[in-house]
């Protein structure tokens, strides 16, 4: 168990890193072609913020359910895409290298957080107030 916590600080670092590198590579082709800049947004600086919080993240003595939660939406999120990106972009839009990096993160931060059932939230609907009887 306590080299399952040191391999998860170990990989949310390696995610925030790959992200930030990632996102200011891509930052060239945001440059060339902004549509990101046509909605007020810059698609490099959230990856890197985003990254950067996963860095932070696995920087801590216990890393965060919500931060671990992130990172699996993101690992979803790319994996679909990588799924959706041939239909939708032609062969042009596939990488199968962040297809497999993002099945590997995605498996490694379930199976090496602790406590599995934190992942999925429960739900914080309260019940129904009762009446108050006079």
């Amino acid at each position: 168990a306590k080299w399952n916590k040191l391999a998860l600080n170990i990989v949310m670092v390696v995610f925030g890193v790959l992200l930030i590198v990632g996102s200011l590579l891509a930052s060239v082709g945001t440059t060339l072609f902004p549509f990101d800049q046509l909605v007020g947004t810059r698609a490099a600086i959230a990856g890197v913020a985003f990254g950067a919080g996963l860095a932070l993240a696995g920087m801590q003595p216990v890393v965060p359910a919500t931060w671990v939660r992130a990172g699996l939406v993101y690992c979803v999120l790319d994996i679909l895409y990588e799924i959706v990106a041939p239909f939708w972009l032609g062969g042009a839009g596939i990488s199968i290298v962040s297809l497999l990096i993002s099945l590997i993160l995605g498996g490694l931060l379930i199976f090496l957080y602790p406590n599995r059932s934190e992942l999925v939230p429960r739900s914080t609907m309260a019940a129904p107030a009762t009446p108050a009887r006079l």
